[in-house]
């Protein structure tokens, strides 16, 4: 993944219904390359952008399998066609996640299918990032049937201030890995080396965030309620001697 350029804004051409799962609203939209995107903008809060934004760039830098995610945005004549419910969608850039076309929503049963090493860096990966929003009976992943493989998606979660550690290792989807995790010290060294090299990667996505999202309003002129240094600061603490305790 090339960090050398600012990150391509891909205009969208139809916007074409509200999903029907997300508590965020996602809207599925049709984008000039021709793919289709859920799409979360002005309809959601600009942290939840900068978590979503943040934290994929963080899941490749770990090479998890997370869905393709870009920068999207719809003008003003695409909005002036909508109703009143997709035009909340705005036309300030947003956050699009590509639609897998051959996903079902994963179940628990598929579990055996997953390599080890896959759900256990979704395990770190969601320790890290502080979303605890991957539990069993809501686990925000998708399983592709061609090929068959894990996808994640929706991180508006990540980085949360009230992330409780005992309830992260009790109902994490993959919580059976946490003990082989911890209890190994060259996999652990192994996992911090990656996390801070991927620091870099961090910082690279919130200075190449859009500036839009530094203020709450399309007008700018009220900032946006959502410090994004603060995910840095979270994600730095995995070089602490007490990252990995749950207390």
């Amino acid at each position: 993944m090339p960090y050398s350029t600012p990150p391509r804004l891909i205009q969208l051409t139809e916007v074409i219904r509200v999903a029907e799962q997300g508590m965020t609203k996602p809207i599925l939209c049709r984008a000039e390359d021709g793919r289709r995107y859920y799409v979360k903008g002005q309809q959601t809060d600009r942290a939840s952008l900068w978590r979503e934004w943040i934290a994929g760039y963080m899941a490749l830098a770990l090479g998890l399998p997370i869905a393709p995610f870009v920068l999207v945005q719809a003008n003003e004549f695409v909005l002036r066609e909508l109703s009143s419910e997709l035009r909340l969608l705005g036309s300030t850039p947003a956050f699009g996640s590509a639609e897998r076309e051959n996903a079902t929503w994963y179940e628990n049963s598929l579990s055996h299918q997953v390599d080890a090493r896959v759900r256990q860096a979704v395990l770190v990966f969601d320790w890290w990032v502080k979303n605890g929003d991957r539990q069993v009976g809501n686990t925000n992943m998708l399983w592709e049937t061609i090929p068959e493989r894990l996808v994640i998606i929706d991180h508006n979660q990540a980085f949360d201030d009230e992330f409780d550690t005992v309830a992260f290792v009790e109902n994490h989807v993959f919580a059976s890995e946490w003990d082989a995790l911890t209890q190994d010290a060259e996999l652990r060294a192994a996992w911090t080396h990656r996390m801070s090299q991927a620091l870099v990667v961090a910082r690279w996505a919130l200075e190449n965030a859009p500036h839009e999202w530094r203020w709450a309003n399309a007008e700018q002129d009220i900032p946006a309620a959502y410090d994004p240094e603060r995910a840095l600061r979270m994600l730095s603490r995995c070089v602490e001697p007490d990252f990995w305790s749950v207390r």
